[in-house]
């Protein structure tokens, strides 16, 4: 028998009845979809995924960051000392990159709702 990692779970013929009515009555939360009683595959939204990758990115970041604060206080790496109106000028002069495509967007949102 096989262990269910989550509390909810359903049967692939109710899910494929209506996969987006499942993850929307599963309110975030993941759930596993059986196959012959057995899990075959667990589900999330993509609220839970994006939460669940920025988690793992704490995880792995975290040892490297806390490293390099260690190396700083140290004295082993040397910072470059900014003031915080060299850092208004950079950002000034660093402009964001953006597609065409998402200019006319910003352009038509603008011109519908000064109208």
């Amino acid at each position: 028998m096989d262990e269910i990692l989550t509390s909810t779970a359903m049967g692939i013929s109710e899910f494929k009845q209506n996969p987006n009515a499942a993850v929307k009555g599963a309110h975030d939360l993941p759930f596993a979809v059986l196959t012959n009683n057995r899990p075959s595959f667990y589900v999330m939204s993509p609220k839970m995924f994006d939460y669940l990758t920025e988690k793992l990115w704490d995880a792995q970041m975290t040892p490297t960051i806390l490293a390099e604060i260690k190396a700083h206080e140290s004295g082993e790496i040397k910072g470059i000392p900014v003031t915080i109106e060299e850092l208004r000028r950079e950002s000034r002069l660093v402009q964001p990159r953006v597609s065409a495509k998402r200019k006319k967007s910003v352009a038509q949102t603008r011109s519908r709702s000064t109208k």
